[in-house]
């Protein structure tokens, strides 16, 4: 387990608020007869951690995972499928059959997806439970996070030849990605589209932590006509936390655009334009279903 982490400074992972962290036990075997019990988020649900949905700005993602009787995430056998209810001031919007996603990679994870109306709480419901989750969609301006459509602003994220103070510049083991070779500025002045990727092999800290970059190596890294970026999360964790005691110092990159949270994917065509964004959880197909936009 990791030391507590101040929210300003401390990367919250995929948000998962009531999971285990890393290494911790969060697994139901398969073939175990527990079953769903409720619903729990793995985004910032805006009253435990500042929202990051808004309005206005087309489909938001809202990723939950299946809690049983027991307490714990199930990890072992899922269904295939869910539905969610959503309802906005005691009225339902829709409901929708949401797919499993993960399953087999790390704790399997709902993605639901919808065009929020309006600003204010939500509700999402299910047939097995009686609890429902709520949780708040802001204004675009109440938030940093990116949207699809906005323009990714340029920065000197670090490199191989610069780090510029990240230290390791990839926490990957035994070796480091290959993945630090251009800045996030040079690669919008060439002319090719970007991937970028904000994520932590080593200091994961949510039960839906994932091999993010073992799969933007195998889904791209060998392509030419892309430019593909692994950013850390921490500019030095050993110093800050193993060393000094205290809290890890976020990377530059997320400093500057007020990130709380890992991991998060952009792809991006050559003006920078941002053509998709996944945060908090995402899975390999996800991703290359992504890839394939650029």
């Amino acid at each position: 387990m990791h030391p507590p982490i101040d929210r300003r400074t401390f990367v919250l992972g995929a948000l998962a608020l009531s999971a285990a962290a890393c290494g911790g036990s969060t697994s139901i075997a398969a073939g175990d007869a527990l079953t769903p019990d409720r619903l729990a988020v793995r985004f910032p649900d805006g009253f435990r951690a500042p929202s990051v949905a808004v309005v206005g700005h087309g489909p938001q993602r809202f990723p939950f995972v299946l809690v049983a009787s027991d307490g714990f995430p199930m990890v072992g056998e899922t269904p295939a499928s869910i539905n969610i209810e959503i309802i906005h001031e005691g009225e339902t919007l829709e409901v929708q059959e949401v797919p499993v996603r993960g399953a087999g990679q790390f704790t399997p994870f709902y993605p639901l997806v919808f065009t929020p109306p309006a600003t204010g709480s939500y509700l999402a419901r299910t047939d097995f439970s009686d609890f429902d989750v709520e949780f708040a969609v802001v204004e675009r301006a109440e938030t940093t996070l990116f949207q699809a459509g906005e323009t990714l602003p340029g920065f000197d994220t670090p490199t191989t030849a610069e780090p510029a103070g990240v230290n390791p510049v990839c926490t990957r083991s035994p070796d480091p990605c290959g993945l630090h070779e251009v800045t996030l500025n040079e690669a919008l002045s060439n002319g090719k589209p970007t991937a970028l990727l904000i994520a932590t092999p080593a200091h994961c800290q949510t039960d839906v932590c994932a091999s993010n970059v073992e799969w933007l190596i195998e889904l791209a890294g060998d392509r030419t006509d892309i430019n593909v970026i692994h950013v850390e999360v921490y500019e030095d964790f050993e110093r800050d936390v193993n060393e000094g005691g205290g809290l890890p110092s976020r990377a530059p990159l997320l400093a500057e655009w007020d990130f709380a949270f890992e991991p998060s994917l952009f792809v991006m065509s050559a003006d920078g334009t941002i053509v998709d964004g996944r945060h908090f959880a995402f899975d390999r197909d996800e991703m290359e279903e992504m890839l394939a936009m650029i």
